[in-house]
C-alpha cells in the first residue's frame, strides 16, 4: 500500500457533519470555560486543585526527566520542526494538499491559542518547576500536540484499511496528547483545565481546517480547468 497521494486532490478523510458539529462545540466551550475564568480572575477549578496535588515530579527524578524532555518536543521550536518535518514528507510525496493543511492547521492553531491567552490572561500555577511565558489557558503545548497529533491521524487514517490499523493510529494519537498534557500539569506549569482546553482547541482546530480546505479543494475540482 502506497502513502502516496496525487497532486490533485488526494486521498483525504472527509469530516462527517457530526464530526465538525462536535469541534465547533468543543471550540464554543474552550472559549465559554475561558470566558468564565477571566470574570474569575483566573482562579483554578477544584478539579484543577485536587489535580495538582495528586501529580507532580521531583527535579532530578526520571519523570522531571522525562516530563521536561516532552516539555522541549511541545515547545514551539519542536513543533515547528514536527510540522516542517511531516509537511515537506508529504509534499515530497505527492500528497500536497494534506502537506499543506498541516501547515494551516499550525498557523491557526497558534493563534487561536495566543489569542486566548491574551484575552483570558489566566496566571500560571504558583509553584511551576519551570518558567515558560505567556499565560496559562490554554496549553499550548496541548494544543500543538493535539493540532499535530490529529492531523496526522486523519492523513495515515485515510491510508490504512484494517480495523485493527486504525485502531492502533487513534491509540498512538491520543497517548501522545495525553503524555504532553501529563507533562504539563506534571510540572505544574499549567492547570489540569488548561491542557484539556489546549487539546480540544488542537483537535477542533485540525478537524475544522481541514474540513474547510477540502471542501475547498472539492469544490475547485469540480469547478474543472
Amino acid at each position: 500500500m502506497t502513502s502516496s497521494i496525487p497532486a490533485t486532490t488526494g486521498s483525504r478523510v472527509t469530516s462527517r457533519p457530526a464530526t465538525i458539529a462536535v469541534a465547533i462545540l468543543a471550540l464554543a466551550l474552550v472559549c465559554a470555560v475561558g470566558a468564565w475564568i477571566a470574570l474569575h480572575g483566573g482562579e483554578p477549578f477544584a478539579i484543577d486543585s485536587d489535580w495538582r496535588s495528586m501529580i507532580g515530579v521531583d527535579p532530578g527524578s526520571a519523570g522531571y526527566a522525562a516530563a521536561a524532555t516532552l516539555a522541549a518536543a511541545g515547545s514551539a521550536v519542536g513543533v515547528s520542526l514536527c510540522v516542517g518535518i511531516a509537511a515537506v514528507w508529504l509534499f515530497v510525496s505527492g500528497s500536497r494538499v494534506n502537506a499543506v493543511v498541516l501547515a494551516t492547521t499550525a498557523v491557526v492553531g497558534v493563534a487561536c491559542s495566543e489569542l486566548l491567552k491574551l484575552l483570558i490572561a489566566r496566571p500560571r500555577p504558583f509553584d511551576a518547576l519551570l518558567e515558560p511565558p505567556g499565560f496559562s489557558y490554554p496549553s499550548g503545548h496541548s494544543m500543538g500536540a493535539a493540532a499535530l497529533a490529529t492531523g496526522l491521524a486523519l492523513v495515515a487514517l485515510a491510508h490504512v484499511g484494517s480495523r485493527r490499523s486504525r485502531a492502533w493510529v487513534i491509540i498512538a494519537a491520543v497517548s501522545w496528547v495525553t503524555l504532553m498534557m501529563w507533562s504539563r500539569t506534571a510540572l505544574h506549569v499549567h492547570w489540569l483545565s488548561d491542557t484539556i482546553a489546549g487539546a480540544l482547541l488542537g483537535w477542533s482546530v485540525a478537524v475544522l481546517v481541514r474540513a474547510v480546505l477540502m471542501r475547498a479543494v472539492v469544490t475547485r475540482a469540480a469547478a474543472g480547468p
